[in-house]
């Protein structure tokens, strides 16, 4: 693959100060064919370069990573259910009692995007209970309000279904059978890229979870605090592209996979499967030449996976956009342009064999 526009594309965003580093991997159902990492991974209070194993906070990527891929394989293997309720897992009130699986993994839930539990909850144990208190923002089914809060409550059901904590889970079901080296809550080490400068923490945030709630939860929870490396992502992406299998190894069947990444929100404002963004008629972060049908996930710190639903090109986008501030959003317009080059450069890579 010609990637030398792509390059050029992340150089020049960076000496724009659209993020101060980044790591990408191209690929599609065989495998990886392009891999590179840009820039620097910290600027404050020392600068410092990105690297080719850095690990970044993927954020909101947790949601398909861990939580979702838990609860797939339950799916699969322990009788979850996507149309089991709030009701048969928690003491839910009336108004939350039927709210299902499919309407959390679907953020069409009606409850609230977010919150800051940190402020509102005494200790981590009263997380649960005070989301199931708040007000419903729409009735359950009716349309998508991307909600962290629904998948804070996924974390926790599947630690219910599997007996154990959602780390463990996710690890045993997921991570090992992957081979995964670098992707883990609560990582330790020192090559991370930095985020922000946390007054509460008294530093810049380094190998510490950058959401706020996931770090009251101790690092542990169903809408963010998993680390990566781009090494790593490129496998988990792959997975992603092979509908649920890789290197031999079927972490969920074909036939779950392949529903969760359906459109299920047609009728709504945005494309989401289970778990999954789906490209549907409103534009996304995959830019214009992903096809409807496309599917992945982004995550605040500046990450992003997407797969391409006809060729299963994959492409993986790994950014600290947040340091040295979560202020600076140039890379929304960014990604959609780049993800448009890469389908470029896959296509002509294609064309040429």
């Amino acid at each position: 693959m010609n990637a030398a526009n792509i390059d050029q594309m992340i150089n020049q965003a960076i000496a724009d100060g659209v993020f101060p580093g980044a790591a990408i991997s191209i690929g599609d159902k065989n495998g990886e064919i392009y891999r590179n990492f840009y820039g620097f991974r910290a600027l404050e209070p020392d600068k410092i370069p990105m690297e080719a194993n850095t690990v970044f906070d993927l954020a909101s990527l947790t949601k398909i990573v861990s939580t979702t891929m838990v609860a797939l394989c339950f799916m699969d293997v322990q009788g979850l259910k996507t149309d089991d309720t709030l009701g048969m897992f928690f003491d839910a009130p009336e108004d939350k009692k039927d709210i299902t699986i499919r309407q959390i993994m679907t953020h069409t839930s009606g409850l609230p995007a977010h919150a800051p539990l940190y402020e509102l909850c005494t200790n981590p144990s009263d997380v649960h209970r005070t989301i199931l208190e708040m007000p419903l923002l729409a009735p359950p089914g009716t349309n998508v309000v991307y909600s962290c809060l629904g998948f804070i409550l996924l974390g926790k059901i599947c630690e219910i279904v599997g007996n154990a904590p959602l780390d463990e889970l996710v690890r045993r079901f997921v991570f090992e059978p992957l081979g995964l080296t670098a992707t883990v809550y609560k990582p330790a080490g020192d090559n991370f890229a930095v985020t922000e400068y946390c007054e509460t923490y008294g530093g810049w945030l380094s190998g510490v979870v950058h959401d706020e709630n996931a770090r009251f939860m101790g690092g542990v929870s169903g809408n963010a605090g998993i680390f990566a490396d781009i090494n790593d992502c490129s496998i988990i992406t792959a997975m992603f592209a092979n509908k649920g299998k890789w290197n031999g190894k079927t972490i969920v069947s074909q036939n779950i996979f392949e529903q969760a990444i359906q459109n299920l929100t047609n009728h709504c404002n945005e494309g989401r499967g289970l778990g999954f963004a789906v490209k549907g008629r409103a534009p996304v972060s995959c830019g214009t030449i992903f096809p409807e049908g496309s599917y992945g996930h982004t995550g605040f710190t500046g990450t992003s996976m997407w797969v391409d639903a006809e060729t299963s090109q994959y492409v993986v986008f790994l950014t600290n956009r947040v340091h040295p501030t979560r202020d600076n959003n140039l890379l929304i317009p960014f990604r959609g342009k780049l993800h448009d080059a890469c389908a470029k450069a896959y296509k002509d890579m294609e064309d040429a064999q």
